[in-house]
């Protein structure tokens, strides 16, 4: 047996929460670690986590989620999540079936897609949920973005149905390893056995970005999980995630996600100053 919990309702604290379009955002705070009960959500749902982490278990499968990595649920799905100890903070974008049927005709929601780090979908949801901090996602940019998301969760879904090979898989893992590292295109291809040129074509057909552009998403978003967390100099962050100055940092991440390094520092505190608000649909 498993709880079903309706559209918007959630095991830990709502913070703030908004229906536009029928897409309703909810940022949701566990203030410790805790085990929840099997459960299913009524709708689909994009869940963002800002901070903490979580383990969720579905089927034979178990998946630890990191900060600012993004899930895919399609609605119904019965899973149980365990709040790590010192608690999580997530953002969840749920899709009623009245936002579905109106992008049926040229989307088609994916399957499940767990724990989705260093892809243009977190800078989506990131973009969406500073627009919903801030009291003024407009109907609009939520289909937009919603409809941006579903694209590429479709997307990413179909590249894994169709398999990568070996060797991509394993560039993959290279870069999730070795981000904050000097990486060359010839160093990575040289460890995979492939030529330059096709590790970069193959690469590019199958995530949708140049190898360059994947690495700096790593690096922004190892950076962003020690912007929530502590007050390190952004110098020595700009150093640690491997970026040559600061000012290299802040133009990578101000064209990724929108805003400066700054500006992502104060999004992501753990204290919402707008904690406890319900917003009107």
């Amino acid at each position: 047996m498993s709880d079903a919990l309706q559209t918007g309702q959630f095991y830990g604290r709502p913070q703030q929460r908004a229906e536009v379009v029928g897409v309703v955002l909810t940022e949701v705070r566990h203030v410790q670690g805790r085990k929840l009960p099997r459960h299913t959500h009524e709708s689909a749902y994009f869940g963002l986590l800002l901070g903490g982490g979580y383990r969720e278990q579905f089927a034979q499968r178990t998946v630890e989620y990191r900060p600012l990595s993004i899930g895919f649920h399609p609605p119904a799905m019965t899973h149980q999540d365990e709040i790590a100890t010192g608690g999580s903070r997530m953002f969840t974008i749920e899709l009623r079936d009245t936002f579905l049927e109106r992008l049926r005709p040229y989307l088609t929601a994916p399957a499940f897609q767990p724990d989705i780090y260093g892809a243009q979908m977190t800078w989506l949801g990131l973009k969406l949920y500073r627009s919903f901090r801030a009291g003024h996602a407009t109907a609009l940019e939520v289909d937009c973005l919603c409809g941006e998301l579903l694209e590429r969760a479709t997307g990413m879904a179909q590249g894994e149905t169709a398999g990568r090979p070996p060797w991509m898989r394993r560039a993959v893992e290279l870069l999730h390893e070795n981000f904050r590292e000097p990486l060359t295109l010839e160093g990575i291809a040289g460890q995979v056995a492939v030529h330059p040129i096709h590790l970069s074509r193959v690469f590019r057909k199958t995530l949708r970005c140049g190898l360059g552009e994947y690495v700096n998403r790593l690096r922004i978003q190892y950076a962003c999980q020690r912007l929530a967390g502590d007050e390190q100099a952004l110098s020595e962050l700009a150093a640690a995630a491997g970026f040559a100055d600061q000012s290299h940092f802040g133009r990578v991440c101000k064209s990724l996600t929108g805003s400066t390094p700054g500006e992502l520092r104060q999004l992501l505190r753990k204290d919402s100053p707008r904690e406890a608000a319900i917003l009107p649909r």
